[in-house]
C-alpha cells in the first residue's frame, strides 16, 4: 500500500455530530491516510474538538488553523483540496458515519477504473450507495438512491448537467480528476457537482453497488435528501 490517499473535511459548526464521524474516520481498515480539517469560522465548539483529536493522533488528523474563512462550502473545500497532494481523495461531511470499509472498497474500485480505462492519468470518480439516518442516528433507509427515486448506474453527463446525484460524502477520486477540476468557476453551484461534471465530461465514473456511509439528515442539511421524480 503505498498510494497517498488524503480525506478532506470541510467543517462549520459541526457539533454534536462531528466526533462520531472524526471517529469513524479513524476506524477504517484501510491505515495509510491523511485526515485534512479547515474550519470555516465554527462558533458552537467544533474548533475545540477538532483540536482535541488533532493532539491525540498527530499523524492521521492534521487540522489546518490559517485564519481564512469563506462561510461558503463549496470554498472550503477548494481550498482544502488545493492543500492535498495525494494520489487519491475522499470527501468528508462533518455530520455522517463512515462504515469501516469505506476507503478500501473506494480505493479498489478507483484502481480498477484506472487500470481499465487508462492508467493513473485517466480522470477516474467512483461513488457508492448511502443509508440516511435521523438526527439521532436512527436508520430511515437502507438506500438514498431509492428514496430519491435516482438509478445510480445511469450517471452520464447528460443527467449531471441538469442535476447532481452524487453527494460529495460518497465520492472517491484520482488525482487526475482533481487537476483537471481546478480552479473551480464561480458559477459551479457546489464542489461535488463540479468534480462530477468534470468526471463525466473527461474521464469515467463508476458504481459501488454498496451503501458505505451513513448519512445523517437533520435540520441543518445543507442538501439532504431530495424525491428527483419530477
Amino acid at each position: 500500500m503505498n498510494e497517498r490517499v488524503d480525506i478532506v473535511m470541510a467543517t462549520y459548526n459541526g457539533m454534536p455530530y462531528i466526533r462520531e464521524q472524526v471517529q469513524s474516520i479513524l476506524w477504517q481498515d484501510y491505515p495509510q491516510f491523511r485526515l485534512l480539517i479547515h474550519d470555516d469560522g465554527s462558533t458552537d465548539g467544533t474548533v475545540e474538538e477538532i483540536r482535541k483529536v488533532a493532539e491525540r493522533y498527530p499523524d492521521k488528523v492534521f487540522f489546518i488553523e490559517d485564519g481564512i474563512t469563506f462561510k461558503d462550502a463549496k470554498k472550503n473545500f477548494e481550498h482544502l483540496l488545493k492543500m492535498t497532494d495525494a494520489d487519491y481523495i475522499f470527501l468528508a461531511d462533518q455530520d455522517d458515519v463512515w462504515l469501516p470499509s469505506k476507503v478500501s472498497a473506494m480505493l479498489k474500485h478507483i484502481k480498477n477504473g484506472e487500470q481499465q480505462y487508462g492508467g493513473m492519468h485517466k480522470p477516474i470518480l467512483v461513488f457508492s450507495d448511502l443509508s440516511p439516518i435521523d438526527k439521532n442516528g436512527f436508520p430511515k433507509s437502507t438506500s438514498m438512491f431509492k428514496m430519491e427515486n435516482v438509478n445510480p448506474r445511469a450517471v452520464c453527463l447528460e443527467l449531471l448537467l441538469s442535476r447532481n446525484i452524487i453527494p460529495g460524502c460518497v465520492m472517491g477520486f484520482n488525482r487526475s480528476l482533481l487537476e483537471a477540476s481546478f480552479p473551480f468557476p464561480n458559477a459551479a453551484i457546489m464542489h461535488d457537482w463540479w468534480l462530477a461534471l468534470v468526471a463525466a465530461a473527461t474521464g469515467n465514473i463508476l458504481y459501488v453497488p454498496k451503501s458505505l456511509v451513513l448519512y445523517r439528515q437533520h435540520e441543518r442539511n445543507a442538501i439532504g435528501v431530495r424525491d428527483h421524480t419530477l
